[in-house]
């Protein structure tokens, strides 16, 4: 099978985390396979400023797979890049990696309205999750043309570690061993919910004065600080409960870091939270699980189809369906509660249930295994 893979493979957006995992996947297979780097969605970004932390080992790996030439035709072309392309491939088959965070795709392709691509045999699209696909199907896509495929965790990256390294790390950040830290990594846009974090940490915090949150934001790829959720949240309705004690307790972290120090970020957490409006997968509180950290996320979105009972606690959340977008609304007393419920039991989420779970059917080997099968039923 001649596959060529078109995509990002040199900074830190979740689309080129995606597809550099799956490359180092795809060469391990018996295929012929070539990788060729697209235009980044912004201008601004780059491999200096935009680092996305992988190891030298690994980026030689992704250098040594072979750029395709001129013309070349292939089985397969598998796109993963933003906006969505779903423009003619020199190839039998097309596939294209698309997310619907809000179950709505308009201005998220580079050609064309949606509902023109649905007549295309040649086309298939592969998303993360369910909540994902409806949005696809909403769009005009028949429901064949799509197919879920959930993204991955490389357990050989993303695993416990001692409590002695752990303590190293957190006296570092100044942090003392009986602080309870809270986490939260990622973009800082109004769909990861933390807004709907802070104020339940301002409340939190009245009650355990031992409580710490780190926010590690990824501004230099979005222009979205964690500062700047916090001073947007402290003029709103719930602005009043965000004191000095409260702001002095939240550490925002927006450096670029390795992926070896976000695994360390994520054993020294507690807790992670993830209290999003709309998701695509939400590849962190995954991550984050397969460390043996407890998670806490917004039940009925993505995470639904990773969620396992081991590994933490659902927030309750309403369903909300307004302007041709479709969210969730967490609630703030659910997160509340759930939180507390993991502050008074810290050791009853993240077990080594929750962990070999995440192993036997969340790794990037399975995730690239059950795209590979797709593409030979597809030919």
């Amino acid at each position: 099978m001649k596959i060529c893979l078109e995509g990002w493979s040199k900074i830190n957006h979740s689309f080129s985390i995606s597809c550099v995992n799956k490359l180092l996947e795809f060469i391990k297979l018996p295929l012929d396979l070539k990788f060729k780097e697209t235009s980044y969605a912004n201008n601004l970004w780059n491999y200096s400023n935009n680092f996305h932390g992988f190891s030298e080992k690994n980026i030689k790996k992704i250098l040594s797979i072979k750029p395709p030439e001129k013309n070349e035709f292939f089985d397969i072309i598998y796109r993963i890049s933003y906006p969505f392309n779903f423009q003619k491939s020199n190839s039998k088959k097309l596939f294209v990696f698309a997310t619907s965070e809000f179950q709505n795709i308009n201005d998220m392709f580079i050609n064309e309205i949606p509902g023109n691509f649905s007549y295309r045999d040649d086309l298939k699209i592969i998303t993360p999750s369910k909540w994902s696909r409806l949005g696809f199907i909403e769009s005009g896509f028949k429901s064949n043309q799509i197919k879920i495929v959930p993204l991955g965790v490389d357990c050989d990256i993303f695993y416990p570690i001692s409590s002695e390294r752990k303590n190293e790390i957190r006296k570092k950040l100044k942090l003392k061993k009986e602080d309870f830290i809270i986490s939260n990594v990622g973009n800082m846009s109004s769909n990861k919910g933390i807004d709907y974090l802070i104020v339940a940490f301002a409340i939190l915090k009245k009650r355990y004065k031992h409580l710490k949150l780190i926010l590690k934001d990824q501004s230099n790829l979005y222009g979205i600080s964690g500062r700047d959720i916090f001073l947007k949240t402290k003029k709103g309705i719930n602005g009043h409960l965000l004191d000095e004690d409260v702001v002095n307790d939240i550490i925002f972290l927006s450096k670029n870091m390795t992926i070896s120090i976000l695994n360390d970020l994520y054993n020294i957490s507690d807790c992670y939270v993830s209290p999003y409006r709309a998701e695509g997968f939400n590849l962190g509180p995954l991550e984050a699980a397969a460390t043996g950290t407890p998670i806490i996320v917004t039940e009925g979105g993505s995470t639904d189809d990773y969620f396992n009972e081991d590994s933490g606690l659902q927030i309750k959340s309403k369903f909300i369906n307004s302007n041709n977008r479709k969210y969730l609304e967490p609630s703030i007393e659910s997160l509340v509660e759930n939180t507390s419920l993991i502050i008074q039991n810290p050791r009853k989420y993240g077990n080594e249930k929750s962990i070999k779970f995440i192993r036997d059917n969340f790794s990037w080997k399975k995730t690239v295994e059950k795209i590979y099968n797709i593409f030979d039923k597809n030919l």
